[in-house]
Protein backbone atom coordinates (compact mmCIF):
# COMPACT_ATOMS: atom_id res chain seq x y z
CA UNK A 1 0.00 0.00 0.00
CA UNK A 2 1.29 3.47 -0.77
CA UNK A 3 0.53 6.50 1.74
CA UNK A 4 -1.61 8.87 0.48
CA UNK A 5 0.99 11.38 0.48
CA UNK A 6 3.30 10.23 -1.72
CA UNK A 7 0.89 9.36 -4.05
CA UNK A 8 -0.39 12.39 -3.81
CA UNK A 9 3.02 14.03 -5.06
CA UNK A 10 4.27 11.38 -7.39
CA UNK A 11 0.71 12.53 -9.19
CA UNK A 12 2.16 15.83 -8.99
CA UNK A 13 5.57 15.54 -9.72
CA UNK A 14 4.50 13.15 -12.88
CA UNK A 15 1.79 16.25 -13.86
CA UNK A 16 4.68 18.82 -13.64
CA UNK A 17 2.44 20.68 -11.31
CA UNK A 18 4.92 22.63 -8.87
CA UNK A 19 2.38 23.53 -7.09
CA UNK A 20 -1.28 23.83 -6.84
CA UNK A 21 -4.34 25.29 -4.65
CA UNK A 22 -6.00 22.91 -2.65
CA UNK A 23 -8.44 22.31 -4.78
CA UNK A 24 -6.34 21.35 -7.34
CA UNK A 25 -4.84 18.65 -5.19
CA UNK A 26 -8.32 17.40 -4.46
CA UNK A 27 -8.52 16.68 -7.47
CA UNK A 28 -5.51 15.14 -8.10
CA UNK A 29 -6.44 13.19 -5.13
CA UNK A 30 -10.03 11.67 -6.67
CA UNK A 31 -8.08 10.62 -9.23
CA UNK A 32 -5.82 8.44 -7.14
CA UNK A 33 -9.05 7.19 -5.43
CA UNK A 34 -11.05 6.29 -8.59
CA UNK A 35 -7.32 4.51 -10.26
CA UNK A 36 -7.84 2.81 -7.21
CA UNK A 37 -10.82 1.40 -7.78
CA UNK A 38 -13.27 2.90 -5.56
CA UNK A 39 -16.76 3.65 -6.38
CA UNK A 40 -19.19 7.24 -6.44
CA UNK A 41 -16.55 9.60 -6.71
CA UNK A 42 -16.96 12.45 -8.37
CA UNK A 43 -15.54 15.31 -9.58
CA UNK A 44 -17.90 17.86 -10.34
CA UNK A 45 -17.17 21.20 -8.98
CA UNK A 46 -16.03 21.43 -5.74
CA UNK A 47 -18.70 19.39 -4.07
CA UNK A 48 -19.52 15.50 -2.83
CA UNK A 49 -16.73 13.39 -4.14
CA UNK A 50 -17.24 10.31 -2.60
CA UNK A 51 -20.60 8.69 -0.03
CA UNK A 52 -19.62 6.29 2.17
CA UNK A 53 -20.98 4.96 5.74
CA UNK A 54 -23.64 7.75 5.58
CA UNK A 55 -21.05 10.68 5.36
CA UNK A 56 -20.23 12.98 2.46
CA UNK A 57 -16.40 13.27 1.75
CA UNK A 58 -15.71 16.59 0.23
CA UNK A 59 -12.89 17.92 -2.02
CA UNK A 60 -12.01 20.45 0.84
CA UNK A 61 -12.55 17.77 3.58
CA UNK A 62 -9.98 15.00 1.48
CA UNK A 63 -7.12 17.69 1.28
CA UNK A 64 -8.01 19.49 4.70
CA UNK A 65 -4.37 19.87 5.26
CA UNK A 66 -3.04 21.44 2.02
CA UNK A 67 -4.12 25.03 2.65
CA UNK A 68 -2.45 24.71 6.13
CA UNK A 69 0.69 23.68 5.14
CA UNK A 70 0.87 25.73 2.19
CA UNK A 71 0.44 28.87 4.82
CA UNK A 72 3.22 27.04 6.54
CA UNK A 73 1.50 26.40 10.02
CA UNK A 74 0.92 23.21 10.12
CA UNK A 75 2.83 22.28 12.45
CA UNK A 76 1.18 24.56 15.42
CA UNK A 77 -1.69 22.28 15.07
CA UNK A 78 -1.63 19.40 17.25
CA UNK A 79 -3.94 17.29 18.21
CA UNK A 80 -3.11 17.72 21.97
CA UNK A 81 -2.00 21.58 22.38
CA UNK A 82 -2.30 21.05 26.29
CA UNK A 83 0.69 18.60 26.27
CA UNK A 84 2.79 20.92 23.23
CA UNK A 85 5.93 22.89 23.84
CA UNK A 86 5.47 26.16 24.93
CA UNK A 87 7.08 29.74 23.61
CA UNK A 88 10.79 29.98 25.05
CA UNK A 89 9.63 33.57 26.53
CA UNK A 90 8.61 33.25 30.33
CA UNK A 91 6.14 35.75 31.97
CA UNK A 92 9.00 37.14 34.20
CA UNK A 93 11.22 37.73 31.22
CA UNK A 94 8.85 40.18 29.79
CA UNK A 95 8.94 42.28 33.39
CA UNK A 96 12.98 43.40 33.18
CA UNK A 97 14.44 46.43 32.39
CA UNK A 98 16.49 46.17 29.31
CA UNK A 99 19.50 48.09 27.64
CA UNK A 100 20.32 46.67 24.21
CA UNK A 101 20.71 47.83 20.62
CA UNK A 102 18.52 45.86 19.31
CA UNK A 103 15.67 44.84 22.00
CA UNK A 104 12.98 42.18 20.90
CA UNK A 105 9.74 43.47 20.03
CA UNK A 106 7.22 41.97 23.11
CA UNK A 107 3.38 41.29 21.77
CA UNK A 108 0.81 40.15 24.18
CA UNK A 109 -2.56 39.49 25.10
CA UNK A 110 -4.79 39.45 28.11
CA UNK A 111 -4.01 41.21 31.41
CA UNK A 112 0.40 40.82 31.82
CA UNK A 113 2.71 42.43 33.82
CA UNK A 114 5.55 43.94 31.57
CA UNK A 115 8.73 45.94 31.94
CA UNK A 116 10.17 47.55 28.75
CA UNK A 117 13.37 48.12 26.68
CA UNK A 118 15.11 51.60 27.59
CA UNK A 119 15.32 54.03 24.43
CA UNK A 120 16.69 56.65 26.74
CA UNK A 121 18.02 57.10 29.88
CA UNK A 122 19.77 60.57 30.73
CA UNK A 123 20.50 62.61 33.59
CA UNK A 124 20.37 66.78 33.45
CA UNK A 125 19.85 69.33 35.92
CA UNK A 126 15.63 70.69 36.10
CA UNK A 127 15.19 73.50 37.98
CA UNK A 128 18.40 73.01 40.43
CA UNK A 129 17.72 69.56 40.63
CA UNK A 130 19.89 66.37 39.63
CA UNK A 131 16.95 64.82 37.56
CA UNK A 132 16.77 61.37 35.40
CA UNK A 133 14.98 60.63 32.45
CA UNK A 134 14.02 57.75 31.26
CA UNK A 135 11.67 56.24 28.15
CA UNK A 136 11.12 52.83 28.22
CA UNK A 137 8.98 50.53 24.87
CA UNK A 138 7.26 48.71 26.83
CA UNK A 139 4.90 46.10 23.72
CA UNK A 140 4.70 46.30 20.25
CA UNK A 141 1.45 47.75 19.62
CA UNK A 142 -1.87 48.98 20.47
CA UNK A 143 -2.91 48.31 24.16
CA UNK A 144 -5.91 48.41 26.27
CA UNK A 145 -4.90 50.00 29.57
CA UNK A 146 -2.44 50.57 32.31
CA UNK A 147 -3.91 49.27 35.29
CA UNK A 148 -1.26 48.91 37.68
CA UNK A 149 2.00 50.85 38.36
CA UNK A 150 4.89 49.66 39.71
CA UNK A 151 8.35 50.64 41.03
CA UNK A 152 10.76 47.96 42.52
CA UNK A 153 8.20 45.90 44.62
CA UNK A 154 5.99 49.27 45.62
CA UNK A 155 2.25 49.94 43.97
CA UNK A 156 2.54 53.52 42.38
CA UNK A 157 -0.65 55.76 43.65
CA UNK A 158 -0.35 58.72 41.05
CA UNK A 159 -1.53 62.02 41.01
CA UNK A 160 -3.15 64.18 38.61
CA UNK A 161 0.02 65.27 37.22
CA UNK A 162 1.50 61.94 37.50
CA UNK A 163 3.76 62.30 40.52
CA UNK A 164 3.79 59.10 42.77
CA UNK A 165 2.41 60.10 46.44
CA UNK A 166 2.59 56.99 47.79
CA UNK A 167 5.97 55.81 47.71
CA UNK A 168 9.33 57.87 46.94
CA UNK A 169 9.12 60.80 48.69
CA UNK A 170 10.32 63.60 51.32
CA UNK A 171 7.43 64.55 53.57
CA UNK A 172 5.27 65.66 51.12
CA UNK A 173 7.47 65.95 47.95
CA UNK A 174 7.36 63.77 45.56
CA UNK A 175 10.52 62.68 43.44
CA UNK A 176 9.42 60.16 40.97
CA UNK A 177 7.06 61.53 37.75
CA UNK A 178 5.35 58.95 35.48
CA UNK A 179 3.72 59.52 31.90
CA UNK A 180 2.65 56.84 29.31
CA UNK A 181 1.00 56.44 26.01
CA UNK A 182 -0.86 53.69 24.97
CA UNK A 183 0.85 52.98 21.24
CA UNK A 184 -1.33 54.46 19.32
CA UNK A 185 -0.57 54.05 15.16
CA UNK A 186 0.82 58.02 15.70
CA UNK A 187 1.91 58.86 18.80
CA UNK A 188 2.74 62.08 20.94
CA UNK A 189 6.66 62.90 21.82
CA UNK A 190 7.33 63.48 25.67
CA UNK A 191 7.21 67.14 25.94
CA UNK A 192 8.88 67.31 29.08
CA UNK A 193 12.34 64.99 27.78
CA UNK A 194 11.94 67.58 24.46
CA UNK A 195 12.61 70.41 26.83
CA UNK A 196 15.15 68.95 29.25
CA UNK A 197 17.22 66.78 26.23
CA UNK A 198 16.46 68.64 23.05
CA UNK A 199 19.62 67.81 21.97
CA UNK A 200 18.78 64.15 22.38
CA UNK A 201 14.78 64.23 22.21
CA UNK A 202 12.54 65.75 19.56
CA UNK A 203 8.89 66.07 18.70
CA UNK A 204 9.75 63.38 16.37
CA UNK A 205 10.94 60.76 18.70
CA UNK A 206 7.12 59.31 19.10
CA UNK A 207 7.13 56.21 19.49
CA UNK A 208 4.78 55.26 16.80
CA UNK A 209 2.92 51.77 17.42
CA UNK A 210 4.68 51.17 20.67
CA UNK A 211 3.07 51.52 24.13
CA UNK A 212 6.18 53.34 26.11
CA UNK A 213 6.64 55.22 29.53
CA UNK A 214 8.67 57.95 30.27
CA UNK A 215 10.09 58.29 33.99
CA UNK A 216 11.32 61.15 35.17
CA UNK A 217 13.04 60.74 38.78
CA UNK A 218 15.17 63.42 41.03
CA UNK A 219 17.61 62.98 43.87
CA UNK A 220 16.63 64.24 46.57
CA UNK A 221 19.08 67.68 47.89
CA UNK A 222 20.73 66.21 50.83
CA UNK A 223 22.76 62.52 49.75
CA UNK A 224 22.04 61.03 53.41
CA UNK A 225 18.33 61.15 51.88
CA UNK A 226 18.99 59.10 49.51
CA UNK A 227 18.10 55.82 51.10
CA UNK A 228 15.02 57.48 52.31
CA UNK A 229 13.58 58.01 49.13
CA UNK A 230 15.20 55.05 46.82
CA UNK A 231 14.97 52.36 49.39
CA UNK A 232 16.34 49.75 46.43
CA UNK A 233 18.16 52.17 45.38
CA UNK A 234 17.81 55.16 41.89
CA UNK A 235 16.43 54.78 39.94
CA UNK A 236 13.61 52.35 40.57
CA UNK A 237 12.75 49.83 37.49
CA UNK A 238 9.06 50.22 36.40
CA UNK A 239 6.55 47.64 35.55
CA UNK A 240 2.87 47.94 34.78
CA UNK A 241 0.15 45.96 35.01
CA UNK A 242 -1.80 46.52 31.67
CA UNK A 243 -4.93 44.97 29.78
CA UNK A 244 -2.88 44.24 26.21
CA UNK A 245 -3.84 43.62 22.32
CA UNK A 246 -7.29 44.43 21.59
CA UNK A 247 -8.69 41.80 19.70
CA UNK A 248 -11.61 41.32 16.89
CA UNK A 249 -14.78 39.66 18.27
CA UNK A 250 -16.81 38.68 15.90
CA UNK A 251 -19.79 38.12 18.48
CA UNK A 252 -20.14 42.50 18.63
CA UNK A 253 -21.64 43.21 15.28
CA UNK A 254 -20.50 46.96 15.90
CA UNK A 255 -16.60 45.28 15.55
CA UNK A 256 -15.58 45.30 11.89
CA UNK A 257 -12.49 42.60 11.48
CA UNK A 258 -10.66 45.03 8.96
CA UNK A 259 -10.73 48.58 11.60
CA UNK A 260 -8.64 47.60 14.68
CA UNK A 261 -10.16 50.97 15.72
CA UNK A 262 -13.07 49.16 16.48
CA UNK A 263 -12.01 46.34 18.30
CA UNK A 264 -12.06 45.62 22.37
CA UNK A 265 -9.98 43.93 25.07
CA UNK A 266 -10.58 40.53 25.71
CA UNK A 267 -8.35 37.67 27.17
CA UNK A 268 -10.88 34.77 25.66
CA UNK A 269 -8.47 31.87 24.12
CA UNK A 270 -10.31 31.90 21.00
CA UNK A 271 -10.56 34.93 20.50
CA UNK A 272 -6.62 35.69 21.04
CA UNK A 273 -6.55 32.47 18.69
CA UNK A 274 -8.24 33.78 15.63
CA UNK A 275 -5.90 37.58 16.68
CA UNK A 276 -2.96 35.23 16.57
CA UNK A 277 -4.00 33.20 13.22
CA UNK A 278 -4.75 36.72 11.28
CA UNK A 279 -2.30 39.61 12.91
CA UNK A 280 0.71 40.24 10.82
CA UNK A 281 3.18 39.47 13.90
CA UNK A 282 1.28 36.18 14.46
CA UNK A 283 0.26 33.89 11.25
CA UNK A 284 -0.18 37.00 8.88
CA UNK A 285 -3.40 34.98 7.70
CA UNK A 286 -6.31 37.67 6.96
CA UNK A 287 -5.38 37.87 3.36
CA UNK A 288 -6.60 34.63 3.36
CA UNK A 289 -10.55 35.42 4.99
CA UNK A 290 -12.11 35.24 2.36
CA UNK A 291 -10.77 30.94 2.30
CA UNK A 292 -9.47 30.28 5.39
CA UNK A 293 -11.80 32.27 8.27
CA UNK A 294 -15.22 32.11 6.37
CA UNK A 295 -18.52 33.49 7.56
CA UNK A 296 -19.55 29.62 7.73
CA UNK A 297 -16.55 29.07 9.86
CA UNK A 298 -16.82 32.31 12.22
CA UNK A 299 -20.41 31.28 12.78
CA UNK A 300 -20.00 27.46 12.90
CA UNK A 301 -16.66 27.46 14.83
CA UNK A 302 -15.32 30.48 16.32
CA UNK A 303 -18.21 31.78 17.89
CA UNK A 304 -19.22 28.82 19.72
CA UNK A 305 -16.52 27.64 20.98
CA UNK A 306 -15.54 31.65 22.22
CA UNK A 307 -18.70 30.85 24.01
CA UNK A 308 -17.64 28.13 26.13
CA UNK A 309 -14.59 29.89 27.04
CA UNK A 310 -16.69 32.60 28.33
CA UNK A 311 -19.30 30.40 30.10
CA UNK A 312 -18.32 30.91 34.09
CA UNK A 313 -17.24 28.04 36.30
CA UNK A 314 -17.75 29.49 40.23
CA UNK A 315 -17.62 32.70 39.22
CA UNK A 316 -15.23 32.81 36.80
CA UNK A 317 -14.70 32.45 33.05
CA UNK A 318 -14.42 28.50 31.94
CA UNK A 319 -11.30 29.73 29.77
CA UNK A 320 -8.87 32.87 29.74
CA UNK A 321 -5.72 33.62 28.30
CA UNK A 322 -2.78 35.78 28.85
CA UNK A 323 0.56 36.10 28.06
CA UNK A 324 3.54 37.71 25.65
CA UNK A 325 5.61 36.94 23.26
CA UNK A 326 8.66 37.91 21.92
CA UNK A 327 9.61 38.94 17.77
CA UNK A 328 11.36 36.73 16.65
CA UNK A 329 12.73 34.07 18.96
CA UNK A 330 9.48 32.54 19.75
CA UNK A 331 8.29 30.20 16.72
CA UNK A 332 4.64 30.83 15.86
CA UNK A 333 3.80 27.34 16.20
CA UNK A 334 4.43 27.75 20.08
CA UNK A 335 2.37 30.72 20.71
CA UNK A 336 0.02 29.15 18.99
CA UNK A 337 -0.10 26.04 21.30
CA UNK A 338 0.57 28.29 24.71
CA UNK A 339 -2.94 30.01 23.43
CA UNK A 340 -4.81 26.71 22.81
CA UNK A 341 -3.05 24.66 26.16
CA UNK A 342 -5.19 26.91 27.90
CA UNK A 343 -8.21 26.03 26.48
CA UNK A 344 -8.05 22.15 25.66
CA UNK A 345 -8.51 24.00 22.05
CA UNK A 346 -7.97 21.86 18.58
CA UNK A 347 -7.78 23.37 15.38
CA UNK A 348 -8.83 21.57 11.88
CA UNK A 349 -9.32 22.15 8.52
CA UNK A 350 -13.35 22.23 7.76
CA UNK A 351 -14.79 20.33 5.03
CA UNK A 352 -15.06 23.80 3.37
CA UNK A 353 -11.70 24.58 3.27
CA UNK A 354 -12.18 26.96 6.02
CA UNK A 355 -9.85 26.67 9.52
CA UNK A 356 -11.76 25.25 12.69
CA UNK A 357 -11.65 25.44 16.44
CA UNK A 358 -12.54 23.26 19.63
CA UNK A 359 -12.38 23.63 23.06
CA UNK A 360 -12.68 21.26 25.51
CA UNK A 361 -16.13 20.60 27.15
CA UNK A 362 -17.94 18.04 25.63
CA UNK A 363 -17.34 14.72 23.76
CA UNK A 364 -20.76 13.94 22.11
CA UNK A 365 -19.11 11.66 19.09
CA UNK A 366 -21.25 12.27 15.86
CA UNK A 367 -19.33 9.00 13.93
CA UNK A 368 -19.59 5.66 15.44
CA UNK A 369 -17.16 2.91 13.78
CA UNK A 370 -18.04 -0.76 14.68
CA UNK A 371 -16.79 -4.33 13.81
CA UNK A 372 -18.71 -4.16 10.09
CA UNK A 373 -15.80 -1.33 9.65
CA UNK A 374 -13.05 -2.05 11.51
CA UNK A 375 -10.78 -4.21 9.86
CA UNK A 376 -8.16 -4.36 11.89
CA UNK A 377 -5.61 -2.98 15.08
CA UNK A 378 -2.10 -1.38 15.66
CA UNK A 379 -0.82 -1.56 18.69
CA UNK A 380 -4.04 -1.74 20.55
CA UNK A 381 -3.69 -2.36 24.54
CA UNK A 382 -5.48 -1.89 27.63
CA UNK A 383 -4.27 0.24 29.98
CA UNK A 384 -1.44 2.44 30.31
CA UNK A 385 1.66 2.98 28.04
CA UNK A 386 4.79 2.44 30.44
CA UNK A 387 6.09 5.50 29.33
CA UNK A 388 3.37 7.77 28.99
CA UNK A 389 1.67 6.78 32.01
CA UNK A 390 1.87 8.93 35.34
CA UNK A 391 0.30 9.30 38.75
CA UNK A 392 0.96 12.97 39.20
CA UNK A 393 0.71 15.86 36.99
CA UNK A 394 2.34 19.24 37.75
CA UNK A 395 2.22 22.35 36.42
CA UNK A 396 3.42 26.18 36.12
CA UNK A 397 1.16 28.93 35.75
CA UNK A 398 1.34 32.60 35.74
CA UNK A 399 0.04 33.70 39.09
CA UNK A 400 -1.06 37.22 39.74
CA UNK A 401 -1.11 36.90 43.09
CA UNK A 402 2.73 36.05 42.99
CA UNK A 403 3.55 39.29 41.06
CA UNK A 404 2.78 37.46 37.70
CA UNK A 405 5.74 35.14 38.18
CA UNK A 406 5.39 31.79 37.02
CA UNK A 407 4.22 29.67 39.82
CA UNK A 408 3.58 25.63 40.77
CA UNK A 409 -0.17 24.87 40.94
CA UNK A 410 -1.04 22.12 43.41
CA UNK A 411 -0.22 18.57 41.79
CA UNK A 412 -3.18 16.58 40.27
CA UNK A 413 -1.98 13.06 42.13
CA UNK A 414 -3.83 9.36 41.71
CA UNK A 415 -2.97 8.25 45.42
CA UNK A 416 -4.11 4.78 44.74
CA UNK A 417 -1.68 4.51 41.95
CA UNK A 418 0.87 6.09 43.73
CA UNK A 419 0.79 3.53 46.58
CA UNK A 420 0.10 0.56 44.29
CA UNK A 421 3.46 1.09 42.00
CA UNK A 422 5.45 2.70 45.35
CA UNK A 423 6.40 5.56 43.38
CA UNK A 424 5.74 8.75 41.78
CA UNK A 425 5.32 9.22 37.83
CA UNK A 426 5.56 12.76 37.23
CA UNK A 427 4.47 14.40 34.48
CA UNK A 428 5.11 18.23 33.76
CA UNK A 429 2.37 20.84 31.97
CA UNK A 430 3.87 24.21 30.58
CA UNK A 431 0.46 26.62 31.21
CA UNK A 432 1.77 29.91 31.66
CA UNK A 433 -0.58 31.86 29.31
CA UNK A 434 -2.88 30.54 32.09
CA UNK A 435 -3.49 33.55 35.34
CA UNK A 436 -5.87 30.99 37.21
CA UNK A 437 -5.04 27.76 39.89
CA UNK A 438 -8.92 26.42 39.10
CA UNK A 439 -8.58 26.57 35.58
CA UNK A 440 -4.99 25.01 35.43
CA UNK A 441 -6.11 22.17 37.70
CA UNK A 442 -9.06 21.80 35.11
CA UNK A 443 -6.31 21.27 32.48
CA UNK A 444 -4.24 19.00 34.95
CA UNK A 445 -6.72 16.61 35.62
CA UNK A 446 -7.74 16.65 31.73
CA UNK A 447 -4.07 15.71 30.60
CA UNK A 448 -3.94 12.97 33.49
CA UNK A 449 -6.81 11.35 31.74
CA UNK A 450 -4.92 11.29 28.64
CA UNK A 451 -1.72 10.09 30.50
CA UNK A 452 -3.81 7.20 31.65
CA UNK A 453 -6.47 6.17 28.71
CA UNK A 454 -7.96 3.00 29.09
CA UNK A 455 -7.25 1.65 25.73
CA UNK A 456 -5.32 3.23 22.89
CA UNK A 457 -3.84 2.16 19.48
CA UNK A 458 -4.26 2.62 16.28
CA UNK A 459 -7.37 0.88 14.34
CA UNK A 460 -7.66 0.23 10.62
CA UNK A 461 -10.84 1.10 8.90
CA UNK A 462 -12.62 0.64 5.55
CA UNK A 463 -13.81 3.62 3.76
CA UNK A 464 -16.74 3.95 6.39
CA UNK A 465 -13.23 5.70 8.59
CA UNK A 466 -13.31 8.89 6.12
CA UNK A 467 -16.38 9.60 8.16
CA UNK A 468 -14.18 10.47 10.70
CA UNK A 469 -11.73 12.73 8.81
CA UNK A 470 -11.27 15.57 11.02
CA UNK A 471 -13.72 14.95 13.95
CA UNK A 472 -12.21 15.34 17.48
CA UNK A 473 -13.53 12.59 18.86
CA UNK A 474 -15.44 8.96 17.60
CA UNK A 475 -17.24 6.27 19.05
CA UNK A 476 -15.94 2.95 18.91
CA UNK A 477 -17.58 -0.59 19.20
CA UNK A 478 -15.76 -3.49 19.23
CA UNK A 479 -16.35 -7.45 19.80
CA UNK A 480 -14.36 -10.39 20.47
CA UNK A 481 -16.51 -13.44 20.07
CA UNK A 482 -19.59 -11.90 20.40
CA UNK A 483 -19.05 -10.39 23.47
CA UNK A 484 -18.72 -6.73 24.23
CA UNK A 485 -14.87 -5.97 24.05
CA UNK A 486 -15.11 -1.75 24.09
CA UNK A 487 -17.96 0.53 23.88
CA UNK A 488 -17.09 4.09 24.63
CA UNK A 489 -15.58 7.53 23.61
CA UNK A 490 -12.40 7.57 21.87
CA UNK A 491 -10.18 10.83 20.99
CA UNK A 492 -8.61 10.44 17.59
CA UNK A 493 -4.87 11.18 17.79
CA UNK A 494 -3.58 10.14 14.12
CA UNK A 495 -5.34 9.93 10.44
CA UNK A 496 -3.93 8.38 7.86
CA UNK A 497 -5.31 7.19 4.91
CA UNK A 498 -3.98 4.43 2.74
CA UNK A 499 -4.22 3.58 -1.21
CA UNK A 500 -4.05 0.22 -2.01
CA UNK A 501 -6.28 -2.34 -3.45
CA UNK A 502 -8.89 -0.26 -1.78
CA UNK A 503 -9.09 2.48 0.60
CA UNK A 504 -7.97 2.09 4.24
CA UNK A 505 -7.83 4.15 6.73
CA UNK A 506 -5.27 4.10 10.20
CA UNK A 507 -6.61 6.29 12.91
CA UNK A 508 -4.89 6.36 16.52
CA UNK A 509 -7.49 6.43 19.11
CA UNK A 510 -7.28 6.83 22.77
CA UNK A 511 -10.26 6.79 25.20
CA UNK A 512 -11.65 9.52 27.01
CA UNK A 513 -14.62 10.39 28.32
CA UNK A 514 -17.09 13.04 29.65
CA UNK A 515 -15.90 12.24 32.82
CA UNK A 516 -12.93 14.38 31.78
CA UNK A 517 -14.54 17.85 31.43
CA UNK A 518 -16.89 17.10 35.01
CA UNK A 519 -15.80 19.53 37.59
CA UNK A 520 -15.93 19.75 41.48
CA UNK A 521 -15.40 23.13 42.54
CA UNK A 522 -15.28 22.59 46.09
CA UNK A 523 -13.41 19.18 46.06
CA UNK A 524 -11.21 19.30 42.88
CA UNK A 525 -9.57 23.06 42.69
CA UNK A 526 -7.06 22.43 45.10
CA UNK A 527 -5.41 24.67 47.25
CA UNK A 528 -3.31 27.44 45.64
CA UNK A 529 -0.01 28.51 46.45
CA UNK A 530 0.42 30.84 49.98
CA UNK A 531 1.40 34.54 48.88
CA UNK A 532 4.84 34.87 50.48
CA UNK A 533 4.93 38.35 52.55
CA UNK A 534 6.80 41.12 50.78
CA UNK A 535 5.38 39.85 46.87
CA UNK A 536 2.86 42.81 47.04
CA UNK A 537 3.40 46.07 47.72
CA UNK A 538 1.41 49.11 48.42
Amino acid sequence: MKRLGVALWLLLAASGIASADPTTVGFIILSAIEAAGVTGAATAGTTAVVSVAGATITVAQIVGTVALIGASIGAAYGVNALLNKAPTSKPQDGQITTRQPVPPRRRGYGRIKIGGALMLSETTTVAGFVGRFQVLALHHGLIDAFEEHWFSEFAAVLNGSGQVINHFTLGAAPFITLNTRAGLATETAYGTVVSALPALWTNDHRGDGIASAMVQTFQPPNAEDLTTVYPGGLPPPYRAVVRASRVWDPRDGAQDKDDPSTWQWRSNPVLIALDFHRHADGLGLATYDATLFTTAAINGDWIPAANICDETIAGAPRYTCSGLYSLPEDEPAGVLAAILSTCDGAMYQRNDGAIGIRVGKEIAPTVTLDDEHILGYEGFRKGDNVFLACNEVTAKYTSPDHDYQETDAQPWRDEADITARGQVLSKPLALQWVTSHSQARRLMKLAMRRFNPEWSGRIVTDMAGLAAFNERYIHLTISEGGLALIDGDFEITSFEILIGQAITCSIGVSSLDQSAFDWDEGTEAGTPPPVPDGVMGS
